[in-house]
């Protein structure tokens, strides 16, 4: 846009110099051939041809500057005036070059300027007329008059429409560049959000720290946050950098349709306005409201489809196995009583008996697990803990295949673990990535926390600090073995294991 702009000018600006050497060449021509080569021609041809050379070398930046060049049309209305006196007034050729300083200031000063200089060329004319005793009502004056003025309001409308197609187009090259920017935005977090898509780690956690992410890579902000509603309440999903707990952040809300799924976080830096950046971070957002109403969708169906299955089995254990199993232990209830008198026989019926009763039991309690309302899953405290680490923290991995949540007193205890391994690992050990491992499977399983950071003593505990006594007497509560290895420079290991894996 600015090349045209600049073309416009340009070839003003040679229509200018044509009108300047035409005007010069005709006035000098007229006047000599009317009046011959004398002393007034001679120096009305000095003065023109001096201006006109002037107005040729004087830079154009400089020239077209509102002081000078109004001093330069005042300038050419003086000398064309003189030229007009010197060599017959109306009937000088001169009169034609008055035109020059009424297209210039018209062309590139602006309507006032222009006007000013038209006036003072026809008023300059007829006082130069009525100097020389030549008739100021002569059809030629008001001509001139008339063409100067026309020639300076035409040249004055060009310029303005000129000037506001020329804002217009600045204007718009700049929305163009706001909004590619913005589309940009939204397209590498879609990208984002389908290549973590394609992974099969679409989740809230993912999908905001993919969000910050692809915002902090255009939007300039000093820390930042994505919350996730989940009924009344907001979850932290992600977290770049140190949010400000005395400095009021902006708050974007991440909306699809008419319900709102969560909410954007933004800390501006020092002497930095986001309001300029509210439509780009907004358009953002769209994909990231997708991306969560899906996952939400996702674990709706998940979860009524666990359900479902939980349902199903439970009733089967409790109407079908349930019975089944209690009329067997019936049946050899009845041949134990009917073979009494072979001892062999009847204590490993006996033994069979107790076998039945204990499966019984374990069908029951399986059948009452079942129906029990679900709890938060090891996997989902892991994905909380990686949550909270910073953008500038260690990488974290999970990889977690649970079967079944733990039950009871035994989650509690190994989620307590896990949180203090994780958080050990993440804020002491210097590591640059953390995994978070395991198989879970109810009453059996096995964590391990690994990082690649500066490693410690084991055997040592350092004054003040029992994260190691405490996991060991969690371990303990549940029967569970807790092992702790590291090296200096290698890193460090935790592992927990319970159940029928020790």
């Amino acid at each position: 846009m600015a090349t045209n702009i600049h073309n416009w000018q340009q070839r003003v600006d040679w229509t200018l110099s044509a009108i300047l050497w035409v005007g010069y060449g005709l006035s000098l021509f007229l006047s000599g051939w009317r009046q011959g080569a004398t002393p007034g021609v001679t120096l009305a041809a000095v003065f023109a041809g001096t201006y006109v050379v002037a107005m040729q070398i004087i830079p154009r930046r400089v020239r077209n500057t509102a002081q000078l060049g109004e001093i330069l049309a005042i300038i050419g209305v003086i000398v064309a005036l003189v030229g007009t006196a010197l060599t017959g007034g109306i009937e000088s050729g001169y009169v034609i070059f008055l035109v020059a300083p009424a297209f210039f200031a018209g062309a590139f000063l602006g309507s006032r300027v222009g006007l000013e200089t038209a006036l003072l060329a026809a008023v300059g004319l007829v006082v130069v007329v009525a100097a020389l005793g030549q008739p100021v009502l002569d059809g030629r004056v008001l001509e001139s008059v008339a063409l100067f003025v026309l020639i300076a309001l035409t040249m004055s409308q060009m310029r303005r429409i000129l000037v506001e197609d020329r804002i217009r187009s600045d204007e718009l090259a700049a929305t163009t560049e706001m909004r590619i920017s913005r589309l940009e935005t939204a397209h590498d977090l879609l990208e984002t959000l389908s290549n973590l898509a394609s992974a099969a780690e679409l989740n809230p956690v993912t999908v905001g720290q993919a969000a910050l992410r692809d915002i902090a890579a255009r939007v300039p902000f000093a820390a930042g946050q994505v919350l996730v509603t989940a009924g009344d309440n907001d979850v932290v999903a992600a977290t770049r950098g140190e949010p400000d707990a005395d400095a009021e952040p902006h708050e974007y809300t991440i909306r699809i349709a008419d319900r709102t799924v969560g909410r954007l976080l933004l800390w501006p830096l020092p002497e930095t306005d986001l309001a300029e950046w509210r439509e780009s971070i907004e358009l953002a957002l769209q994909p990231v409201a997708i991306a969560f109403e899906n996952s939400r969708l996702l674990q709706q169906i998940a979860h009524r489809a666990v359900r479902g299955e939980r349902s199903r089995i439970a009733r089967e254990l409790h109407d079908d196995i349930g019975p089944s199993l209690a009329s067997l232990g019936l049946s050899i209830d009845m041949a134990i009583h009917q073979f009494e008198t072979e001892p062999e026989l009847t204590r490993h019926l006996d033994t069979t008996r107790r076998h039945i009763t204990a499966l019984i039991e374990t069908v029951r309690g399986a059948a009452a697990d079942l129906r029990q309302d679900e709890t938060e899953s090891v996997v989902e405290k892991a994905h909380i803990l990686a949550a909270d680490v910073d953008a500038d923290g260690p990488s974290v991995m999970v990889a977690i295949d649970e079967l079944r949540p733990p039950r009871g007193n035994t989650a509690v205890e190994i989620k307590a673990i896990l949180t203090e391994a994780f958080r050990n690992a993440v804020a002491h050990s210097g590591a640059t990535t953390v995994s978070v491992q395991g198989v879970v499977d109810r009453d059996s399983g096995r964590i391990v926390v690994v990082d690649d950071g500066n490693g410690f003593d084991p055997t040592a505990t350092p004054r003040g600090h029992f994260g190691i006594i405490g996991m060991k007497e969690r371990a303990a509560n549940i029967n569970a073995d807790l092992d702790v290895s590291s090296r200096a420079g290698v890193g460090t290991t935790v592992s927990i294991t319970w159940g029928r894996q020790k």
